[in-house]
């Protein structure tokens, strides 16, 4: 059986076309995979945010209010 040079050239880019639409069945997936793996390390590196390091920011806020208070009333205690 020959297949002529015009039905050879149609299936070629047939494949041609076949691969290049499962490859980009592959990368949109890859695509989704990578972006799904960023919002779960993001979404768990807030809840530790929340978790840890937020109170001990508080903590310090907390102190640095304490002292301006003390040093506020003490200015107020100096009258000209």
């Amino acid at each position: 059986m020959r297949i002529s040079q015009e039905g050879a050239r149609g299936m070629f880019q047939l494949n041609l076309s076949d691969l290049k639409q499962q490859l980009k069945e592959v990368r949109d997936a890859q695509f989704r995979f990578w972006v799904g793996a960023a919002f779960v390390v993001l979404a768990m590196a807030s809840i530790q945010y929340e978790e840890v390091i937020a109170p001990g920011v508080s903590r310090v806020g907390d102190a640095w209010m304490g002292a301006a208070d003390g040093f506020r009333t003490r200015l107020n205690g100096f009258s000209l």
